[in-house]
């Protein structure tokens, strides 16, 4: 859902240090259901503005959480299903929603941060790559 008068879509900030860049890999376009974060990244910029009860539940016992993943540039909203991979690494499935429509290569760098008036994660294309 988009933002309303009263509580517009957080808008990117280059100058926020809590910008989380990611480099797209040929295993997170095309057909892949999933982008990878690492668990630096994610406790950082992200963990914080989440129920303690749900992180301590996703980093310890594997238990997913949902959370909201909104594209700023169409204005549409997917839920994502977070899981641990490994011991640094977090799997957002439901990234194949993000893909449709969407024509990113590998290399595209996109970027996310966190809305807290509608508690979610935002994100946009942040640089093409010409590979």
């Amino acid at each position: 859902m988009a933002g309303t008068d009263l509580y517009p879509d957080a808008p990117f900030d280059p100058k926020s240090e809590r910008n989380i860049f990611i480099t797209l890999t040929e295993s997170e376009i095309g057909l892949s259901n999933t982008i990878t974060m690492s668990k630096e990244l994610l406790e950082a910029n992200v963990f914080i503005y989440l129920p303690r009860k749900d992180v301590t539940g996703l980093i310890q016992k594997n238990e997913p959480i949902l959370l909201d993943v909104f594209d700023y540039d169409t204005k549409i909203t997917t839920t994502h299903i977070i899981r641990k991979d490994g011991d640094n690494d977090f799997k957002f499935h439901g990234w194949n929603m993000v893909l449709q429509g969407k024509h990113f290569r590998t290399g595209d760098t996109i970027v996310f941060w966190w809305d807290i008036f509608h508690i979610r994660l935002n994100f946009k294309q942040f640089m093409f790559s010409f590979v």
